[in-house]
């Protein structure tokens, strides 16, 4: 199981530990209090912008390279290479 999860709060998608439960207080990984919802999120929650400072802490909690990556960057945390980077060796 991965320690985190994704939480829709205040207009944007935040990561918060995997083992929190409804009405639960907590801090998002940007700092941000909260108290979990009991009810789902909708749909539309789901669809609001990933906190960036967020998306950063979690990243590299589960070692995946920032985003976006940079020019040049193996893509995914598995390090695979373009075929055109593999022919350039």
């Amino acid at each position: 199981m991965r320690p985190f999860r994704w939480l829709p709060h205040d207009g944007r998608r935040h990561a918060v530990n995997a083992d929190l439960v409804a009405l639960e207080q907590a801090a998002t990984l940007c700092g941000v209090e909260l108290v979990v919802p009991a009810a789902r999120p909708t749909k539309l929650e789901w669809c609001w912008p990933t906190c960036s400072d967020c998306d950063a802490a979690w990243r590299a909690a589960e070692g995946i390279l920032p985003f976006p990556r940079q020019e040049g960057a193996a893509s995914g945390s598995r390090g695979v290479r373009s075929k055109t980077a593999q022919h350039q060796v």
